[in-house]
Order: C-alpha cells, then sequence, then structure tokens
C-alpha cells in the first residue's frame, strides 16, 4: 500500500530561549513539592483523608461558632413548676372555658371539670374504654356551657355543664347496646344507614354561643368525607335546665328537716355499730352540690343511651331537646374526575341541553359522551398502543380532599335578609349572637363557598349563596370576632383581607414568596390603636391585628385598619433548625398581647406578640418531658393566670403500666401572675373595645334622617356658595374658548395646505365641515 511523504518538511525544536528558568527557590516556597507525587492507589486514599478532614474541621468551627454564640446570647428566664395535679397525670386533652372559671380535661375513662383558681374536682363524667383526645368549651348561658368532645374510637359526645354537673345531651355518630351486648349503629339520616358501617368523626366545631354545630363524618370502608351542620336548640337547653336546677334545689330543702330529724336515732348506741359494718360510707370530700360520684356518673349517662332503669336512689337525666340537621356537604371533585365522568343523561334531548352553547369559556365538562362510549374508547387506545402505555407520563397524584375547614359567622355589622321586622329579631342580643352564614373550605381547594343557615334546605340539597375563587389553593382561614373580616391565607404566601360589611376587599398582601401561609389569627383589638368610624350609627372601632404564621417558622403581624396600608411587621424571622419550629401558636386568654409559643424541640415560651422577644420559657422538671410536643397538653385558665402543662415521667417504665398508671405523667400548674418578667403586663389595663354594633333598621332610618336633618343648614349655605361661584366658573369657561379660538386662527399656514389636499380624498376627514374653510 503506497504511502504519501510530504516533501521539504523539517523539523524545528522548540526554542531553547522558551524553557523557564529553573529557580532555587522553587522548593522552598512550596514545600509540597519536596514529597514526591504518590503512585496510585495511596494518591487516592491521600485525597480521601485531606477531604474528610477539612469537612471535619469546618463542622468543628461550626459548632465552636455556635456554642460561642449560645454563650454570648441573653437567655430568658426560666420558671419552675408550683404546683402537680397528680391525680390528672393520665389526662389526654385539655381545654379553658371561655369565662376562665373551669378547666375541662379529657381522661382515659372519661370527663372531669376541675375549677381553675382551687384546682379542685368539681365533676366527672365516666364510661369504659372511653379515651376522650378531644375536648372544647362554649359559653351558652350564664355559667352554663356547651362541651364537645371526640374518643379515641372517632364518637363524638355532647354535654351540658351547668350547676357543677354534666348532662349529657347525645352522641353525634350515635351506637347503642343490644340485646347480647354488642354495638348496633343508630343513624339520624338515610345517609348514614349505607352498607352498615361505622362512621368515624375527625372534627367537632360549634358556634361560639352554641346555636350551630359543625361535624366532619368519615366512612373508613369507601373513604368518602361530608360535613354536617347541626342547629342546637340553645334556649331550650337553657329552659330545661333552669328548670331541673330549680327542681333540685326544692329537692334538698325538702330533704334538710328530714336529715335533721334522723340524725339523733342514727347516732343511737345499739344501731351505730351495725352501720358500720353493713355499709361503711366513704370519706366525702367535696360539697355534696359540686361533685358528682362514679357510679352516678355512669349511670346517669347510660340512662341518657339507653334509658335503663334507676337504681342506687339516682334519678335519671333530664331529657333534652333533640338536636336537627341542617345541612350536608360533600367535597367538591375535581375537574379531572368530572371529565372522565360520562353524561349520566337519560336520553339525547337531556343531554343536549346541558352542552355548553358556546357563549362562555367553559371547562369541558358538559358534553353528551356517554360512560359506555368513554370506556369503550379507553379499552380500544389501550389494545392499540399497548406496547407504548408503559412510556407515557404518570399523573401526579392529588392529595384528597379529607380535611375540612369551616366557620360560622355572624351578621355582623349587617342585618340579614328575613330579619328586619321586629318580630323575627326578638332582640338585639338575640341578632349579635346568630349566626347566619357558615364559610367552608376543603384542603387543597381553590375556593372558599359560603351557605346560609337560615334558608330552608330540603333533603340536604344545598346551593351556596356564593362561591369566591382564588388562584392558589387554601392552607389557612380565620375571622374577626364581630365577623365583619375575614381572612384567607394561601400557598403562594399571599393573604387576602376581605371587609364584608362593605362587600370589598381590602387588600392582598403577599408575606412570603412560595411560602406557605400556616396559621391565621385575629388578635384582641384592645391591643391595637383604633380609629373611629364616624358613620353613623356604626360609630365604632374597626382596628385589629392579624397574626400571621408562615410555614417556615416566621412570624408576622399586620393591622387591618380602615384606610390604613396593609404593611406585614416581621416579629421573629425565619426558622434555620428544625427544633425550633413552632408547633403551637395561641394567644393567652384575656391577654392577647402575650403569645404561647412551643417549639418542636418541647420549649415553652412565652412572648410578647408585637414584638416577638421571649419573655420567660416555664420550665418542667427534670424527671418529666413535654407530652407530644406536635400537639401539646397545654391550656390557659382564669383569663390568663394559670398554665396548665401536661407531662410525662422519663424514668416511667412500661413493665409498671404504661399510660394506664397515673404515675406515667403529671398535669402542671404554673402561676403566670408570679413571673416576675410578666409583671408589667398583668398590671397593664385592658380596655374592651366593642367593635360591633347591631342596630335594627328602624334605627338605622332613624339616625340617617337625624344626620340628613342635622345637615340641612350646612346644605343652604354650601348651595349659596355653589351659586356665587357659579359666575366665576362660566366667565373662565368662556376666557378658555375665546383662548381656544385665538390659538386656532394662528395655526401655520403648511398645516391648512396639508388639509386642503386631503380634503379632497372621499372619506378622509376634510369632507368634514370643521376642516373646510
Amino acid at each position: 500500500m503506497p504511502v504519501y511523504i510530504r516533501k521539504n518538511v523539517n523539523f524545528t525544536p522548540p526554542s531553547i530561549d522558551k524553557f523557564p528558568l529553573e529557580d532555587d527557590e522553587d522548593y522552598i516556597t512550596d514545600p509540597d513539592q519536596l514529597v514526591d507525587r504518590l503512585p496510585q492507589p495511596y494518591r487516592m486514599i491521600d485525597k480521601v483523608l485531606t477531604q474528610w478532614y477539612d469537612e471535619v474541621w469546618e463542622i468543628i468551627e461550626k459548632r465552636e461558632n455556635e456554642r460561642l454564640e449560645e454563650s454570648r446570647r441573653i437567655r430568658p428566664p426560666q420558671y419552675d413548676c408550683s404546683n402537680q395535679m397528680k391525680s390528672h397525670g393520665r389526662a389526654c386533652c385539655i381545654c379553658d372555658s371561655v369565662d376562665g372559671r373551669y378547666i375541662f380535661i379529657g381522661l382515659p375513662r372519661g370527663l372531669a371539670a376541675v375549677d381553675s383558681l382551687t384546682q379542685e374536682r368539681i365533676a366527672t363524667w365516666e364510661e369504659e374504654s372511653v379515651d376522650i383526645h378531644y375536648v372544647k368549651a362554649y359559653l351558652i348561658g350564664v355559667q352554663v356551657y356547651l362541651v364537645t368532645t371526640i374518643d379515641d374510637m372517632g364518637f363524638a359526645r355532647l354535654f351540658i355543664f351547668g350547676g357543677d354537673k354534666f348532662y349529657f345531651v347525645k352522641i353525634l355518630n350515635e351506637f347503642q347496646r343490644g340485646r347480647g351486648g354488642a354495638h348496633r349503629p343508630i343513624f339520624s339520616n338515610p345517609a348514614h344507614a349505607e352498607g352498615g358501617t361505622k362512621l368515624i368523626i375527625t372534627k367537632c366545631e360549634a358556634s361560639r354561643n352554641g346555636d350551630y354545630l359543625g361535624a366532619v363524618f368519615e366512612n373508613p370502608e369507601t373513604a368518602e368525607v361530608w360535613l354536617e351542620v347541626y342547629k342546637l336548640p340553645r334556649d331550650a337547653w337553657l329552659s330545661e335546665l333552669e328548670s331541673v336546677l330549680a327542681q333540685a334545689k326544692k329537692e334538698e330543702k325538702t330533704e334538710d328537716p328530714q336529715e335533721q330529724g334522723t340524725e339523733p336515732v342514727a347516732t343511737t348506741d345499739e344501731e351505730a355499730p351495725t352501720q358500720t359494718e353493713v355499709d361503711p360510707s366513704p370519706p366525702v370530700t367535696q360539697p355534696r352540690n359540686r361533685s358528682i360520684s362514679r357510679t352516678s356518673s355512669r349511670q346517669s349517662v347510660n340512662m341518657a343511651a339507653s334509658s335503663q332503669e334507676e337504681s342506687h336512689g339516682e334519678k335519671q337525666m333530664p331529657k333534652l331537646s333533640p338536636t336537627s340537621v341542617v345541612m350536608k356537604l360533600k367535597p367538591p371533585p375535581s375537574i379531572s374526575e368530572l371529565r372522565q365522568k360520562g353524561n349520566t343523561s337519560s336520553s339525547v334531548y337531556s343531554a343536549c341541553q346541558k352542552v355548553d352553547a358556546g357563549e362562555v369559556i367553559g371547562t369541558g365538562i358538559n358534553h353528551i359522551l356517554t360512560p359506555s362510549h368513554k370506556e369503550m374508547r379507553k379499552e380500544v387506545f389501550a389494545h392499540l398502543h399497548d406496547n407504548l402505555i408503559d412510556y407515557l407520563p404518570k399523573e401526579e397524584e392529588l392529595e384528597s380532599l379529607e380535611d375540612v375547614n369551616f366557620h360560622f359567622m355572624t351578621a355582623g355589622r349587617l342585618v340579614p335578609f328575613g330579619l328586619e321586622q321586629q318580630s323575627q329579631i326578638g332582640n338585639e342580643d338575640e341578632l349579635k349572637r346568630l349566626p347566619t352564614t357558615i364559610a367552608v373550605w376543603w384542603k387543597g381547594s381553590t375556593h372558599m363557598v359560603h351557605y346560609s343557615l337560615l334558608k330552608q334546605h330540603k333533603d340536604f340539597e344545598v346551593k351556596p349563596d356564593l362561591v369566591w375563587p382564588f388562584t392558589s389553593p387554601v392552607t389557612s382561614s380565620s375571622i374577626s370576632d364581630d365577623s365583619s373580616l375575614l381572612a384567607v391565607g394561601f400557598e403562594n404566601g399571599n393573604v387576602v383581607i376581605w371587609d364584608r360589611y362593605l362587600g370589598i376587599q381590602r387588600g392582598v398582601v403577599n408575606i412570603v414568596d412560595q411560602v406557605k401561609i400556616a396559621q391565621l389569627i385575629f388578635l384582641d383589638p384592645s391591643i391595637c390603636p383604633q380609629t373611629v368610624d364616624d358613620y353613623k350609627p356604626y360609630r365604632t372601632k374597626s382596628s385589629t391585628y392579624l397574626l400571621i404564621l408562615c410555614d417556615n417558622g416566621a412570624l408576622f403581624v399586620m393591622m387591618t385598619g380602615p384606610g390604613l396600608e396593609l404593611d406585614p411587621i416581621c416579629v421573629t424571622p425565619r426558622v434555620e433548625k428544625e427544633d425550633d419550629i413552632f408547633t403551637l401558636v395561641q394567644p393567652v386568654q384575656g391577654m392577647h398581647d402575650l403569645l404561647i409559643t412551643i417549639l418542636k424541640s418541647g420549649k415553652v415560651q412565652i412572648r410578647d406578640t408585637l414584638q416577638g422577644k421571649v419573655l420567660c420559657e416555664p420550665v418542667l422538671p427534670k424527671s418529666h418531658e413535654l407530652m407530644t410536643p406536635w400537639d401539646p397538653v397545654v391550656a390557659v385558665g382564669a383569663m390568663g393566670q394559670l398554665l396548665f402543662l401536661k407531662g410525662n415521667n422519663k424514668d416511667y417504665g412500661e413493665e409498671e403500666g404504661g399510660d394506664q398508671s397515673e404515675s406515667a405523667g403529671a398535669l402542671f400548674v404554673y402561676q403566670m401572675r408570679s413571673f416576675p418578667s410578666l409583671d408589667s403586663y398583668m398590671t397593664k389595663k385592658r380596655d374592651k373595645v366593642q367593635q360591633t354594633v347591631h342596630a335594627k333598621i328602624e334605627n338605622r332610618i332613624e339616625e340617617l334622617m337625624k344626620e340628613r336633618i342635622a345637615m340641612q343648614g350646612l346644605r343652604k349655605s354650601r348651595m349659596q356658595e355653589r351659586w356665587g361661584n357659579l359666575k366665576e366658573e362660566i366667565w373662565s369657561i368662556l376666557q378658555y374658548k375665546d383662548e381656544a379660538e385665538k390659538l386656532a386662527d394662528v395655526r401655520p399656514e403648511v398645516h391648512y395646505k396639508y388639509v386642503r389636499n386631503f380634503s379632497q380624498t372621499p372619506g378622509s376627514m376634510g369632507w368634514s365641515p370643521f376642516f373646510q374653510k
């Protein structure tokens, strides 16, 4: 094979002048050159060890810097517990009564009411194998409370606490015992009886004054979730309870003289020993009218549920008025689910009527394709592209709409439709507490729906009064005390403030970009500078603070008032450590300028709400730790005077009985008024701000007419001033017109030629008489 070699090619070696000169000091300046380069694999080992050493050194420096910063940081004072309630060491949940008189404690075998100041047990309700894991109280009358509970099996119970006793009302997802001791369901409506399955209640909340109640039902077998709204006979319960208490007082008065007359007979020498041997009386540690024994409370519940016979001299529980279901709300179906379903119309004519006419941009839901046709098309597609189906992109699984949030909203400053007449209102206080609307949004939904509670719904078919769409999924919401303001937080970090009184948005505020709004809280308006609204008959104060908790742990405070800019103020910056994330943010009842925060690490802190400064840290004993920091058992009693915390014993072993023993934990009580760092907050005076003025339609018209008559004299002077200024305004208009004509006459000649040339063209502006000369 021939090889072609280029001719006249000379090799030119590199110039000797271009070689770098050797420096004798190179080995001195670079000590690494003193050692020969290692061969493999020792070179790789040396590289790995050097990198490992550098990383370890960086970690050491970081930890040392953190220790130095921690030592220089001013730590808040820590306060120990002053009292320990060992009798309630097995508490599963705890809540405060609205007025601060009592503390309601959920126990593994029932429910207890405790006096906030003295920590004495007032009343108990007990039932075997009933672990109360959720409890909340609502003030429905003078020292009368509605108590809602949910146990570990998902049963929701309603109680009325009054006269230092618990009165069992009902179980919402009711079960009763059969002849053989087994439980069988009793459903309040046909929807519950589908398949005869057990229904679970995951959330149960009532309106502020106990007029309505909402319960979230869940069917474990079919994974269905819905919301049921109940109308509670609050006024009937109060009257029935009042009659029961009056009857009890009469019986006590009649029993007193009989007991006094039998005392000498019971203390004879012959009968005293026999009485103690047969029936020894247990020691009584509480007054008779302030306690309920275990047997009597358990018997009262059984009588109310299954109407058993009387025993041990106890009478049956009073029969209270039943509740009624107002509406049943199901989660909205997603657009993908609606598109997958075919048209369920029975005939072609009805199907064509539901088809979009094309006048608006639709969602593609209303079509004439039947479900069988769509299933057939799917099967044909799968048969033709069987080898390519595996390569299709998988659809993202959306979160199921399992959680629902709702708010009962009162009329606020508006008189609701249908309550304008005097006979329907009753009195002004009745209108103040009457909820008229329920706002509902489901987890992952991008809209909020408002339903009217005053309309009569047939067969639970409810149509919303208002659908409020959003551009981002809703993550949190809150309403003000008077229901005039509604705040909605979104997944993209925005917050919308809606003024229900004016019917407009006060603003859309971006708190943090692409960070979820975890919680919204309207603070007490007494800590906010107030601006008085001069519009009659509502000369009220309407400014309040909105507390905003973001998903990254940052806290913001925003002042919401009429005519104010919605500028959020960062109170606490974002959290860098995972242990410092807030698991609970709760304003102190009665003192909203104090904030209780619990960290994931288990620390309990009391902060200044508007400044974010940590004022103090209540500390548990060294032998105990906070029970479940992600869901702590904490409550504030006596209007901000006492703090209740549940702690578990660290040294308690499972072999001793686990959580069933009282020694497994304890309920600690902190005297917040004894904390020196809170002295200035305890002595601060807080004037209650009355935001809402519910005036009847007659009062509104009367106030407006009075204002118009008072402005009549001022209106005459304004009219005279207006007629006096009219001549000057006409003269100024004429002057302006003359000046415009002079400017039109002195226009340049070139412009007239340009206009004349174009004025001869048909269809141009020149044909107009304004351009012809």
